[in-house]
């Protein structure tokens, strides 16, 4: 919950996250009249919302390197992020919680997958390539015969380690109500738009605005597609 001019200030004080911001402005998913080459424009191009969460997303990606893992799809897994964090914002007052809250909850919910393949490259790839060959294996499920923890319980030992809120933390509880369940929900229908599942198709309720969330963000899956690459 911060202005725009405290969202310059800091990131003019980060030059790899402002040098990312300037190209997104610049980028074919901003598609700029005029070039943009100022911090303060460039923001106000690409918009509260985008900058929150891409600032986010980089301030916290650049903490990994996932290069070593070449079954992680650093394309799907940023793409599909940030789709979710703006189906929690969007979904989150029918659901009774806050926005922007849920927004950064959404975003940062598998986090745990980044250390993972930062930390263990390989099992990560064993884990990642099994998960994609099979139906019935998810990817929690073979990172915990690989890493002996899923990454739910890895994104869970981060948020501990860095002290952050536990509102953060929806959807890791029991509880079926409010973030926790609105972040793994979010969390399916990011996937399912990201492979471009027709809502019909998707399997995913239809209540809570469900349905105008999930189609107003597959007519925008080329664009944040777009965004991703000139981020990550």
């Amino acid at each position: 919950d911060v202005s725009m001019d405290k969202i310059v200030r800091l990131v003019e004080m980060s030059p790899s996250i402002a040098a990312r911001l300037v190209a997104s402005a610049n980028s074919a998913w901003s598609n700029p009249v005029a070039p943009v080459t100022t911090i303060p424009d460039a923001c106000s191009r690409l918009g509260l919302n985008v900058v929150r969460t891409t600032t986010i997303a980089l301030a916290i990606g650049q903490s990994f390197d996932t290069n070593r893992c070449p079954a992680f799809d650093a394309e799907q897994f940023w793409c599909t992020s940030i789709i979710s964090s703006n189906l929690a914002a969007e979904l989150a007052p029918a659901m009774g919680s806050e926005p922007n809250t849920s927004r950064t909850a959404a975003l940062l919910h598998n986090i745990g997958l980044l250390w993972l393949a930062d930390t263990m490259p390989a099992e990560v790839d064993e884990s990642l390539t099994r998960a994609n060959e099979s139906q019935e294996s998810t990817i929690s499920k073979c990172l915990r015969s690989t890493c002996g923890f899923s990454r739910e319980q890895a994104s869970r030992y981060l948020f501990e380690a860095w002290n952050l809120p536990a509102a953060l933390t929806g959807g890791w509880g029991d509880d079926d109500s409010g973030a926790d369940s609105l972040i793994p929900r979010c969390e399916t229908m990011a996937t399912r738009i990201y492979s471009e599942t027709p809502f019909e198709e998707s399997g995913c309720p239809t209540d809570n605005g469900a349905i105008a969330a999930y189609e107003a963000q597959l007519r925008d899956l080329a664009k944040i597609r777009d965004l991703s690459a000139a981020l990550f």
